[in-house]
Order: structure tokens, then sequence, then C-alpha cells
């Protein structure tokens, strides 16, 4: 396994190199003159494509300006010639992870591929009832994050991170248009990591923690009158660990050597988390009249759950579950859930106004499959639902599209009901939001061979106010913000693992901002928040987060262009969540304190032509002051480890 890791390294850097030594240069593009497409033939400055001469005067006609992609929510909301670039910067290229990109407002368990959850509390943007799970989340494929491409050339993306301790991501994507209004694409991703702590040998798949494949194939159409519009994309997400349940505790109650990476794992090897999503997904819209669209966007999503514990008496006995209820000696749980959601409706412009109004229909059901001996499994079903919910949305524009206000109403019939408003102008950003939802029917109808409930919980809700404005100082842009929430009804999971609903209110106040400055090379921006939180024993979060980073940008030979850079984040102590693998919830306890830590970086980011690299030190500081820190109670965080990173576009 690690030779084939390093045997693909190898193959990335000679082809960075000989498109470097070569005139023509793969990562830019094979340079033609106007108006020639790319054939056969081989590399060289000296040689010839379809009977054309090629020499260092060719310009480049294919790059990122020819392969421009869109959303699905520009054609929802009516922006049909927005189109975005291909990105070959180097901003933030070192944010490889999903708790980089986030700028640490994720959690995880220590690793890649690990449970993850929010920083902060985040109200419900939609109403109905939702599944539950959502600790795989990032390391799934949303649909607003599909790209749809429009190419004038065929476009190849490659993206390879070799990470310390086992930590890989390999992706891999393509788009071509078939004709200049259809255009298909895919794209592919697979990353690993491996343990840190635990007994295993680290020349076998003991060492393997997490395993993660991802797909996605699209495709858009254009009708040559442009009236009629389709978007379709499938995505698929498998996604499995080995849980650890932590470092394993003595017979003291003490973590044996609080920092100890050589110390065991609290469960044993074969214990398992699997989930596989696939979603096939459909939006078309008609143009009737300037103004006047008809649209639908349909999806069915399936999710798999799984869990499964060989050894579950070793696991209850160091804490991590109840011990088990019918089967002793195994564990297996399977939960399985369907859903079919069809939106339809009109929308349009007129008059300065945007407008949606449409009907969405949801039908789910959901079954959950325990054992109760090691031979047989009893199963419990959630019967199929029926959601009918309508939904109004408007924008209007005051000047341009940067500045607008809008408002959205959505109403669950019966039931849910969410309410929105927001003023966003070059001077100030407003908004409110009161929603109540659904409690997540795991949170209402659970069994297993540890733990079951039935729970009748009323709606939750959240009354939200928020607002910012940007200040420009000179070389600095301030941007202050605040953020309150009446929350009602909260259901959590309680020190056991099972979920209870809070009776009345509490509110949650959180301020702070960003801050961007530059000075001819340097670069500095920062996330700064504090948090005022009236009841601490239901919803545990830092009073103050911290997240910031340094760039030096320079060329080096007028063709290397290099960013170097240190990020940092902190938190200040608090009772953060446990995990419970079981049913991968966070849940509240009161023994453990995650003690302040600032973990630092150090990177290099850094492009040649169109090809970006990366080298990075990720916790330069372990060892520095205290020897390590915890994300999670029980978790321990990311060693000193080094990253080697490289993304490769190709326009032809």
């Amino acid at each position: 396994m690690k030779t084939n890791r390093y045997a693909l390294l190898f193959l990335f850097i000679g082809l960075l190199l000989c498109s470097v030594s070569y005139g023509q240069g793969l990562p830019g593009g094979i340079r033609l003159p106007s108006g020639m497409h790319s054939g056969g033939g081989g590399l060289g400055g000296g040689g010839t494509r379809g009977g054309v001469q090629l020499d260092d005067s060719t310009k480049n006609i294919y790059g990122p300006n020819t392969a421009l992609h869109f959303f699905e929510d520009d054609i929802l909301n009516n922006r049909d010639s927005v189109r975005y670039r291909v990105d070959t910067t180097l901003d933030n290229f070192h944010r490889w992870t999903w708790l980089d990109r986030s700028w640490d407002r994720l959690v995880n368990l220590g690793n890649l591929g690990t449970a993850t959850r929010n920083v902060f509390f985040q109200p419900r943007t939609e109403v109905g009832a939702e599944l539950g799970f959502r600790a795989y989340d990032p390391y799934a494929i949303r649909a607003d994050e599909v790209q749809y491409f429009n190419t004038r050339s065929p476009f190849t993306d490659m993206t390879f991170f070799m990470g310390g301790r086992g930590r890989n991501i390999l992706r891999f994507g393509f788009n071509q248009n078939i004709n200049p209004r259809l255009n298909a694409g895919f794209q592919f991703q697979r990353f690993t990591s491996n343990k840190q702590y635990g007994t295993f040998s680290a020349v076998n798949s003991e060492a393997n923690l997490a395993q993660n494949w991802t797909f996605l194939a699209h495709t858009n159409y254009t009708s040559k009158d442009k009236k009629y519009t389709l978007l379709g994309h499938f995505r698929h997400l498998n996604h499995q660990v080995k849980e650890q349940g932590g470092l394993q505790e003595d017979s003291t109650g003490a973590i044996r050597d609080i920092y100890n990476y050589q110390g065991p794992a609290r469960l044993g090897d074969n214990t398992r988390s699997w989930e596989r999503r696939n979603v096939f997904h459909l939006y078309h819209q008609y143009r009737l009249a300037n103004g006047f669209q008809l649209f639908q966007q349909a999806e069915y999503r399936r999710v798999i759950n799984r869990y499964d514990d060989t050894d579950p008496q070793r696991g209850a006995t160091n804490g991590v579950y109840p011990f088990p209820v019918y089967d002793q000696d195994t564990t297996r749980q399977e939960v399985d859930y369907r859903i079919v959601e069809n939106k339809m409706g009109i929308k349009g412009t007129f008059s300065g106004f945007n407008y949606r109004a449409y009907l969405r229909q949801r039908i789910y059901n959901m079954k959950d499959s325990y054992n109760v001996t090691d031979t047989t499994l009893a199963t419990y079903r959630y019967g199929t639902r029926f959601e009918n919910i309508l939904g109004l949305w408007v924008s209007y524009y005051l000047k341009d599209s940067t500045q607008h206000l809008t408002a959205e109403a959505q109403h669950l019939l019966g039931r849910d009901f969410l309410i929105r408003g927001e003023l966003s102008t070059r001077w100030v950003k407003a908004g409110y939001q009161t929603a109540f939802w659904t409690p997540d029917l795991l949170m209402q109808r659970y069994i297993s061979n540890h733990m079951q409930w039935r729970n009748n919980f009323n709606l939750t809700g959240a009354n939200t106010i928020y607002g910012s404005i940007p200040l420009r100082l000179g070389r600095l842009t301030l941007e202050p913000e605040m953020q309150y929430h009446l929350v009602t009804n909260y259901v959590y999971y309680d020190t056991t693992g099972r979920p209870q609903q809070l009776g009345g209110s509490f509110s949650l106040l959180r301020f702070g901002g960003a801050m961007r400055w530059n000075a001819n090379r340097w670069n500095a921006s920062a996330l700064t928040y504090y948090t005022l939180n009236s009841n601490p024993d239901v919803l545990r979060i830092p009073p103050l987060f911290v997240s910031a980073q340094l760039t030096y940008d320079f060329i080096y030979a007028k063709v290397l262009f290099i960013q170097l850079g240190t990020a940092v984040h902190y938190k200040s102590s608090y009772l953060a969540d446990a995990y419970m693998p079981l049913t991968q919830q966070f849940y509240l306890q009161n023994n453990s304190m995650v003690d302040r830590y600032a973990v630092v970086d150090v990177f290099a980011n850094m492009r040649i032509r169109r090809v970006r690299l990366l080298l990075k030190m990720t916790h330069l500081n372990e060892g520095l002051g205290v020897p390590g820190y915890f994300t999670t109670p029980g978790y321990l965080g990311l060693r000193r480890t080094f990253t080697f990173g490289i993304s490769w576009p190709l326009f032809d």
C-alpha cells in the first residue's frame, strides 16, 4: 500500500518536471494558434500538430477562462449568465482537509475521516423531518456544491495530497462539452487515514482508520433557443471508520499517559461504522415568457448506516456505551432510510423582483435492524410518511446584484414553518429568521443491542438575529458581526447518550468578526468570536474562538510563485461533547475538560504555470509547553506531520 503511494507521488513529480522542461508545458495546455483544437501528436516546442508548427510565440487559447462552471442555485435564482472560472490561485490551497477549509469551525475526533460536529449552534434552514446522521456530512458532496461546466475544450483536474501518518486524498475529475449546449463530466475522490494510537501493526491493514470513496457524475443541457435548461447528477458516498472509542482508561479512572499515542484504544479493532449514500438529482426549467418560468427539482436519496462490534463487552466495560441487552458477544445494527422529494413551481423576474413559489412534497421511510442473537435480526420500521411544504422566495435588487433585500417563507402543512428576511448592501448586512422544526427521526425512535427509546418531542424553535458591518480602513478591512439565538424546546443528547428535550428557552449571543489586512506582499486574515451562553448545561460552546493566518508572497526565478505562511487556531477551555460511536452522535459529559490550546501550522503554497504545489507542516508546536491536546474527550489531536500536495489542471 505504501509502495503504491510513493509510486504515485513519483509519477506526479516526474510528469511535473517534464512539463516544466518542455516549452509547451502540459499544465498550461497545448499551445495552438487561434481557432485550432488539440489533436494527436507528441510534446515539444518544435513539434507539429495537425500540420501546424508550434513555437514559443504561440498563445494559449485554453485555460481557466475557457473552462467555466456554474451552480444550480445560479439557475434557480435567475442568475443564468453567472459563470465562474477554474480556481488556480494560491490562496488557501494549504487548507486541504475539511477542518482546514472550515477554518476549524468543525470539530472531529483528531484525524481525517472521523466523525465531525459544528463548534457553533446552527438553526435549521429547511423545514421537515431529517434522519439525524450528520457526523460524516462534510465528506459527502452536497447538491449546492455540484459544479456544472461549459467548456471550450476537455478539462481534467487532478489533485493529490499525501499527508503524514497515512492521510492521503486523491481527486480526479473530467468535463467535456459533447456539443455547445450539452456538457457531461465526472469526479471521484478517495481518501484514507491511519490510526494514531491503539494496538496495531503499521505494515498491514490494522493501521487503517478511515476510508472514503466519493463519486459524482453530472450533466447539463440548454436548448438552442435557451428556453429549456436541464441539470442532473448522481452522488455517491461510501465511508468507513474503525471506531476506537478514544484512549483506554486504567483502573483508577485516569488516562494512563494523558498524551500517550502508544496507548490502547477503548474499542477493539473489529468495531466499525459504515455509511453509504446514493442520490439521484434532477433540475429543469422552461421559460414560457420573459420573467416567467416553470421549474422542477426531483431527488431520490438512500442512506444506509451500519455499526458492528464483535466485542461489545469491551466497549461497555470501558464506558463507551451501555452493556448489551440482547446479544452479549456481537452488536450489529443497520438503519436504512429512503426519501423521494419533488419540488415544482413558478419563478422569474419582474420589475426588479426575483421571485419563486413552489410546492415541495416529501415521501420517506426508515427501517432499523438490530441483532437479538448472533444469527437473528429484529426490525423496527418507521412507516412511510408524507409531507407537503409550501414555499415562497422573493428578492429585490436595490441598485445592482450586490445589494438586495430577500424574504423567504416555508410551511410544512400542519407542523413546521420558517420565515427569513435579509438586507445586504455595501454598508451593512442584517437578517432575521424564525423557525420551528421537527426533531430528527433518530431522536424520536431508536432501538439497538445497547440502547432504545421512543419519544414524542415537540417542535424545536429558534429566533435568530444577525448582522455585520464591513469597514475599510486603508489596508485593513474589518467586518464586525453579531448573532443572537433564542432557542426553544431544544433537543440534545444527555450524559447517557440519549435524547432529551429542554422545556423553555435559552439564549446564545456571539459577537466578533473577520479581519483582512494586506501590505505589499504581506497578507493576514482572521476569524475571532466570543460566545455568551445562558444555559451551558445543555449546549457547550468554547467562549473564545480564534482562527488566523499570515502569508508572504514572492516570485522566484520569474516562474515559481511562492506563498509562505503560518496558520493558527485556538479554542478556550470547555466541557466539549463526548462521542457515541453506536449512534454517531455527540453528547453531553461533565468529566473531561478540553483544555485551551493553540495549534500552529506552517506552509508553502507554490505555483509553476497552472500547477499548484503544497508543502506543509501541521502542528509545528507539538511538545512546546504541553505535549499535545484533545479535540474531543478521549480523542487526541493530530501530531506533528508533513504534507505534500499537488493540483494539476489540464485544459485540452
